[in-house]
This record gives C-alpha cells, sequence and structure tokens, in this order.
C-alpha cells in the first residue's frame, strides 16, 4: 500500500492579487466555454410533443400478450417486490381475464418478471412518461380486455358439447356392455341341482 506522501515544505499562503487572478482566469475559462456553445445547435425538445430517441433496451411501462399468456404466474412469482397482480378463471384451456395489474409505486424496472415467462408475452416497452399527481395512477392495467372473447366462447362451447358427446358415448358403451352380459346370464342353461348327500351314521 502506498504511504501518505506529506510535502516537505508548507504550501505558500494565498494572496489577495493571488485570488483576483484565479478568479479572473476562471472567469475567461468559463466564458470560452460558453462562447464555443454560443452557435451550437439546441438540444432542448418541446416535450412531450416530441421525444428523445429510445434505446432498443431500454427498460419502460411494461406491456403485454394478452392473446397468448397462459396465466402460469411465473412474472409474479420472480418479481422481487410483489408488484404484479392478476386474476383470472380458467375454462379448460382458455382464461377469463379479470385483473392484470402492474405497481409502479413498488416497481423498479429490474426486468426479472420477463425472463421466467414461458410464452415471452411480457415486455419492457419505450414508454417512459407516467407523471402523475395521485398515487393510483400508478396501478396500470396491462389488460386489453377483460372477461371472454367471442371466440373464445365459442370455442369453450364446442369444447362443452364434445366433451358431453363423450361421456354420453361412454354411458350408451357402458349401457350396452351391462345389456350384453345379462343377455348372456339369461341365455346361459341353469345348472342341474346337485343330489343330495347321505350323511355317514
Amino acid at each position: 500500500m502506498a504511504s501518505l506522501q506529506i510535502p516537505k515544505e508548507p504550501l505558500p499562503k494565498p494572496t489577495w492579487w493571488g485570488n483576483v487572478c484565479a478568479g479572473v482566469k476562471s472567469t475567461w475559462v468559463g466564458l470560452g466555454i460558453t462562447w464555443r456553445n454560443f452557435r451550437s445547435t439546441p438540444v432542448t425538445i418541446q416535450y412531450p410533443d416530441e421525444a428523445l430517441p429510445i434505446d432498443a433496451r431500454y427498460r419502460g411501462i411494461h406491456f403485454l400478450e394478452q392473446d397468448i399468456c397462459i396465466g402460469c404466474q411465473a412474472c409474479a412469482k420472480a418479481c422481487p417486490v410483489d408488484c404484479i397482480e392478476m386474476e383470472y378463471d380458467r375454462h379448460g384451456k382458455e382464461l377469463e381475464w379479470f385483473k392484470f395489474t402492474v405497481d409502479y409505486e413498488k416497481c423498479m424496472f429490474c426486468e426479472l418478471c420477463v425472463y421466467p415467462c414461458p410464452k415471452d408475452c411480457i415486455h419492457l416497452g419505450s414508454d417512459y412518461s407516467m407523471v402523475s399527481e395521485t398515487k393510483p395512477m400508478f396501478l396500470k392495467e396491462l389488460l386489453s380486455y377483460t372477461g371472454l372473447t367471442e371466440e373464445q366462447k365459442v370455442r369453450i362451447a364446442k369444447a362443452d358439447e364434445l366433451k358431453k358427446k363423450k361421456a354420453a358415448e361412454k354411458a350408451a358403451k357402458k349401457a350396452a356392455e351391462k345389456a350384453a352380459k345379462e343377455a348372456e346370464e339369461a341365455a346361459a342353461p341353469e345348472a342341474p341341482p346337485e343330489p343330495p348327500t347321505k350323511e355317514k351314521e
């Protein structure tokens, strides 16, 4: 480890003229920087009508591809601050959505919710502005629709109809097997009665 270097001679005390010269020098340096940037192009943008270009890997506000989400809750389990909440009902393979929210009072944009998703349906986008004066506005709903779509209702109805058809076929098959078994038992000849055995005296 390097030892602390102590000056051999004490530093000279600043004089009045030394302070004046240092002030004038720093003023000229500042004026030189101002003059160099005086004719440069301004970088101010007219926010919010204009926006700066955002890098492709920027971690902004979440967005969800709801149609391919399977409701595995891997994103909610991976979140270290528990800011993701979801509510839904399963109808076979179809999901009836009620809620999928992110609380941006807690979220730290770590992107840990994105990587474990098996369907790659949750992402951090390029939107960065979420200005609000009230706390409820920081609870963002990611769902584009709630409930069931018409296509989902049709698929659920077809699945229920197919399930009922299979159940009816199974019941009919079971009844037919039972009837065949009963008919076979009725058609079988009755066994002759066994002769009585004499008891030994």
